[in-house]
């Protein structure tokens, strides 16, 4: 029988020039199921046991895209998503980079990235709720500025 997990996820949205950050996934786990034909995403992961949630952003994203992060700013909204036995909890936060010079280097998690406005990312095959994570990030994005 499989167990149900509940599994919290920090998300990076990382804007840069008025544009996100996504990457489109390699491979997919069993719990991907239904979603298999989504693979755009933010970057970001699962918390590590005795990690801090900001110490979680760091980490993820430095092994998936190979930056360092500057200010973030925590979202004022959890999102999440069931997909069969796994249960998903999105903590997420605007992003900026470090250094905007720096390169995006991927590991093995992407088969490659993209800097995407709105539009154009609701034009690509992505996971459930990445718009809504994007148009929060928006409004939020206008109230800090």
């Amino acid at each position: 029988m499989n167990q149900r997990k509940i599994i919290p996820v920090v998300i990076g949205v990382i804007i840069k020039d008025g544009r996100y950050l996504l990457t489109k996934r390699a491979e997919w786990n069993p719990e991907d199921e239904g979603v298999q034909d989504h693979p755009w995403q933010f970057p970001g992961g699962a918390l590590e046991f005795g990690e801090s949630i900001e110490q979680c952003l760091h980490r993820e994203i430095k092994e998936e895209v190979g930056v360092d992060l500057g200010s973030v700013t925590l979202l004022p909204e959890i999102f999440h998503e069931v997909r069969n036995n796994w249960h998903g909890v999105f903590v997420c936060f605007i992003c900026e980079l470090k250094d905007t010079k720096q390169k995006i280097r991927l590991n093995e998690e992407a088969t490659e990235y993209a800097w995407l406005t709105i539009p154009e990312i609701k034009k690509l095959p992505i996971l459930p709720k990445t718009i809504e994570i994007a148009e929060l990030t928006e409004k939020q994005k206008n109230i800090i500025d």
